[in-house]
């Protein structure tokens, strides 16, 4: 038995329509066994690249570590995400603060000179009394970067900044401390 073929006219979804009703009607009359629709995704979504495992983290000695670092200060204007920087003459490198009052937010941006490998990087701050505010685990995969350094932010909000006095942040890679860096907070 044969059967005139539908027009397919319209969107992708009246197609789709069709071409399910054109199987259906070719079923029914057994010239085949079943005929696949197509399952495609919308045009709008955008294919997901395909996830790539987390290397190890580097063992760096403490020398190694610590001759890492480019630079480590604290700013009160973060860069955006993503932010290609250029520290020849600091063209666009955030500025650097010395002070800070109370219940202001306050932000430690640093530079990492590139491994091409996972590091572990932790910030630890510390108010005047010489205890442990807050302690941010933040992982550097530098394994798919192409510059010769990347920088990171980690930030103290204003809730958090309510004492005055020294402050002190320290940075450690690969859990050796690397650096010290003392903020004087004012009432």
């Amino acid at each position: 038995m044969w059967a005139a073929p539908i027009l397919v006219t319209g969107s992708w979804a009246t197609r789709r329509a069709d071409v399910a009703a054109w199987a259906k009607h070719l079923k029914s009359s057994t010239l085949i066994s079943e005929m696949p629709v197509p399952n495609r995704p919308r045009r709008d979504s955008t294919p997901r690249p395909p996830r790539r495992p987390t290397p190890a983290a580097l063992n760096l000695s403490g020398i190694e570590a610590a001759s890492l670092v480019k630079f480590a200060y604290f700013t009160d204007t973060a860069p955006a995400p993503g932010t290609l920087l250029f520290t020849a003459f600091r063209r666009n490198m955030p500025p650097g603060v010395k002070e800070f009052t109370v219940r202001n937010p306050v932000t430690f941006f640093y530079g990492i000179q590139q491994t091409g490998g996972l590091l572990n990087i932790q910030v630890r701050w510390i108010n005047p009394d010489g205890v442990v505010t807050r302690t941010s685990d933040l992982p550097m995969d530098q394994s798919q970067e192409g510059a010769l350094w990347t920088w990171q932010v980690d930030r103290l909000e204003k809730r958090d900044l309510v004492q005055a006095g020294v402050w002190v942040v320290e940075l450690l890679i690969s859990g050796h401390r690397v650096g010290r860096y003392p903020l004087l907070v004012r009432a």
